[in-house]
């Protein structure tokens, strides 16, 4: 449960003005320079080329060839990331995964979701995304308080890169006593992903161990991990950052 990992120091980071602010910044910058897409979190480890890398590995290139471990096909997977931010790593599914299915970013932040669907626009006029039924969106959505007529899409994969990161920087109590970290498993398994379907959590503050403890809930399994580059230092091993699927039995 959550609350067996030791809780984050607050920061500005667990604020949506921080973030308002950072994505208002980053959307004038495209503005002034439509090559300037934003940042790539975790780019200093390569995160975004290993989870793409990974969902490719790990996905049917037709329906028809999905087996026990190629659950889904890139022909139809759907995949919701959460904290989409600039939307970079969807794109990236889209066009260098051949993910074709329907691909929705969604951010607390609505200068992210404006920022977001402005590069879609421009890359969709440099035909750098295929999208014949515009099934790539982005929406404005607070995941920890999702509208009806979000619960329960259904999706095959939910993806996350860092924003649990930053929901773990704010104390603040949501509902019925607990934080945001508190709330992640569940809303995440109850609202959000299919019975069958996977959460690829990526993190730069939980250690992998810390995150199938938070993780360890009723109904989620892990199902696989990514490794990264390990580091080693006064004798100790690790690795600066963790990325862990859990798949929904029930």
């Amino acid at each position: 449960m959550a609350e067996q990992v030791e809780k984050l120091i607050p920061s500005k980071l667990g604020t949506k003005e921080y973030w308002d602010d950072f994505y208002a910044l980053e959307q004038q910058n495209f503005t002034e320079n439509s090559d300037d897409e934003g940042e790539v979190w975790f780019a200093d480890v390569d995160a975004e080329d290993k989870i793409i890398e990974f969902l490719i590995d790990r996905t049917a290139s037709s329906d028809t060839a999905r087996n026990d471990n190629c659950p889904f096909s890139r022909t139809s997977t759907s995949v919701i990331d959460l904290g989409t931010g600039n939307g970079h790593l969807l794109f990236r599914l889209r066009s260098e995964g051949g993910f074709m299915g329907r691909l929705c970013g969604i951010d607390y932040a609505e200068t992210s979701v404006v920022f977001a669907r402005q590069i879609l626009a421009k890359r969709k006029d440099e035909h750098q995304v295929n999208d014949p039924v515009n099934n790539i969106t982005f929406e404005h959505v607070d995941l920890l308080n999702l509208p009806n007529d979000m619960k329960n899409e259904a999706w095959d994969l939910v993806l996350d890169k860092g924003t649990l990161d930053a929901i773990a920087l704010n104390s603040e109590v949501i509902r019925d006593g607990m934080t945001g970290v508190d709330l992640f498993p569940t809303v995440v398994r109850d609202e959000l992903v299919r019975v069958g379907g996977i959460i690829l959590i990526t993190s730069c503050n939980f250690t992998e161990e810390e995150l199938l403890q938070l993780f360890s809930v009723e109904g989620l399994q892990v199902w696989k991990t990514i490794k990264y580059p390990v580091y080693e230092y006064a004798g100790i091993k690790g690795q600066s950052i963790s990325s862990v699927a859990f798949r929904r039995t029930k």
